[in-house]
């Protein structure tokens, strides 16, 4: 009967202590499971995603350049003013802050204090596959003859695309 008894209180003390560890290792283990989704999610969407810089232009003599990028991915680029663009000369850039306004372009009083840029879509009303962008880059000094510069979009996911020129 003892054995009983002592097999018996052995065999509760194996279920509570399981039920213990389920529950301490299952949170874990969905909390992982989600980051694990999350990061998929995160991952599918810059597969998804692809730009390409197809033209930059500026004039020697002049304060802005236009860069011409395209949506190649296979997906929407949402949040258009959230993208970072790094542009200048090779070896020294800069991020180029977006404005949304008017007063960058067209300061008053005159001269532009800071570098801003614009953005436009050219062929559709939102950045869809094989829609073309084009960001106009206002700057505060003018472009010059024989210098590399260099143009840098980066989009809220990641992505980069850069494009060198010289003038």
């Amino acid at each position: 009967m003892d054995k009983v008894i002592t097999s018996m209180l052995l065999i509760i003390a194996a279920i509570v202590a399981t039920v213990v560890v389920i529950n301490a290792v299952l949170p874990s283990i969905q909390r992982t499971s989600s980051d694990i989704a999350a990061a998929s999610d995160v991952v599918g969407g810059r597969l998804r995603s692809d730009v390409r810089i197809v033209e930059t232009a500026g004039v020697v003599g002049e304060d802005f350049v236009q860069i011409w990028a395209k949506n190649v991915g296979a997906s929407n680029i949402p949040s258009l003013e959230k993208i970072d663009v790094f542009f200048g000369e090779t070896t020294d850039f800069e991020r180029i802050g977006y404005d949304e306004e008017d007063t960058c372009p067209n300061p008053s009083p005159p001269p532009r204090s800071e570098n801003c840029w614009q953005y436009v879509l050219e062929n559709d009303t939102k950045w869809a596959p094989s829609a073309t962008l084009r960001i106009t880059v206002y700057l505060t000094y003018d472009l010059e003859t024989g210098k590399d510069y260099v143009s840098t979009i980066v989009l809220p996911n990641g992505l980069i695309a850069s494009k060198v020129f010289t003038l």
